[in-house]
Order: C-alpha cells, then sequence, then structure tokens
C-alpha cells in the first residue's frame, strides 16, 4: 500500500522533494491553505534597513516601493533573497529559516545601532522584531494572511506544514492525531504544541534537501 503524504505548498514539477516522493512511490498531495491579500501601505520613515522575512513580501513591497541606495535589506533565507533580486537589489543580510531567534540574534550583531524597518503580515510572528531593541524597530503590515479553511483535505500518513496559519487553516479541517508531524521550523512547532501536538519533527532546514533526509529516516 502506498504511503501518502501532504505538504501546504504547491510544489513545481522540478522540485526535489516532490521527484523524492515520487520516485518512491509516495502517493502526493501538495496545497496552500493560505491566501496573501495585500493591503495599502505607506512607508514614511526612512530607516538604516528594510527587513523582509518571505518571498511574498518582498514581491508585495517592491512592486510598489523603491527603497534609497543606502538602505539595507535583510532578508529570511535564500527564496526571499533570490526575489529581491529579481528586483534589481542585493540583500546585505541573509538569515537561515528555522529557528527566528537565532536570525534575530544574528541580525542583531549586524544591525548594531541602526535602525530597522520590518514589513510582513499583518498579525504575523512578532518573535524576530523581539530579539532586538524596541527603539531600533518599526513594522508597517503589507499584506493579509486570509485562511483557506473550506478545503476538502486528503487524510495522509505525513503532514509537512509550511506555517503557522497553514497549521491552523489545516487543523479546521483534518487532526494531526496519529499522524506524521514535519514542520517547517520552529515557530510552526510552537504553535501546533500549543495546541496539544507531539512529537513534531523538525528537518535540519527548510531546504529539499534536508526535508527529504528526515523523510527517509521515516
Amino acid at each position: 500500500m502506498k504511503r501518502s503524504f501532504f505538504i501546504s505548498r504547491n510544489l513545481s514539477e522540478s522540485s526535489l522533494l516532490l521527484n523524492f516522493l515520487k520516485d518512491n512511490e509516495w502517493e502526493v498531495h501538495c496545497q496552500s491553505l493560505i491566501e496573501i491579500e495585500p493591503v495599502n501601505f505607506n512607508i514614511e520613515t526612512e530607516t538604516d534597513w528594510i527587513f523582509i522575512s518571505s518571498s511574498n513580501g518582498a514581491r508585495i513591497l517592491l512592486e510598489s516601493y523603491y527603497p534609497t541606495i543606502n538602505t539595507k535589506i535583510g532578508v529570511v533565507g535564500a527564496a526571499t533573497g533570490k526575489t529581491v533580486k529579481q528586483f534589481g537589489f542585493e540583500p546585505t543580510f541573509i538569515g537561515t529559516p528555522g529557528d527566528m531567534e537565532k536570525v534575530g540574534a544574528a541580525f542583531a550583531k549586524v544591525l548594531g545601532h541602526d535602525s530597522v524597518l520590518f514589513v510582513g503580515a499583518d498579525g504575523g510572528s512578532e518573535k524576530l522584531r523581539n530579539c532586538l531593541h524596541a527603539n531600533q524597530v518599526s513594522f508597517v503590515p503589507i499584506y493579509s494572511t486570509k485562511l483557506l479553511t473550506n478545503q476538502d483535505l486528503p487524510i495522509t500518513d505525513v503532514v509537512y506544514l509550511t506555517s503557522p496559519s497553514n497549521a491552523e487553516a489545516y487543523l479546521s479541517v483534518n487532526s494531526l492525531i496519529g499522524k506524521t508531524v514535519i514542520v517547517i521550523g520552529n515557530t510552526t512547532a510552537e504553535f501546533l504544541e500549543l495546541k496539544g501536538i507531539e512529537n513534531i519533527l523538525i528537518p535540519k532546514s527548510p531546504k529539499e534537501e534536508d526535508v527529504v533526509e528526515l523523510i527517509k529516516s521515516l
């Protein structure tokens, strides 16, 4: 009988993870459980840094706002950095996804006494910002996250949840009891732990090759 796998993200045909699962005869279901909706925003104050934590945030920001030549850009993850580069900017700081407190500590050393503007989801996690001195930090919401809670989701052996919002949407439809649960990082793991979910697996990094290595160990 085929093992089954659900991931709360759409995967391209070239995805290393998708091809590994198919090659090993997993039944694969890929489906994002959130919808990103840009909101009107206005950035009035010039800061030394702008920090962007997602590819969606980078795209929404840079489609309508052009940072000054002296503004440094910090991001979380290579994918976000790639999106920033597509708009003609070079990130000065790229944090490794997974543990936002570690990213915050690393960024604090680079930031020094500079000021930083965070942009992102309205009501999103403040964990990274909380690693910095409050008088250095400002925040502008540039999008909202809508949970898609009316989805007909398959029951699978393994569930890979890629954000707290996706986890919340999944739990509104299906139970995680008896499932092997993989998450993308500590923030999603902590959300699920508050919901009583135990034995959560976290890959060494969100890179697909590290997710594959974790799946091989199951």
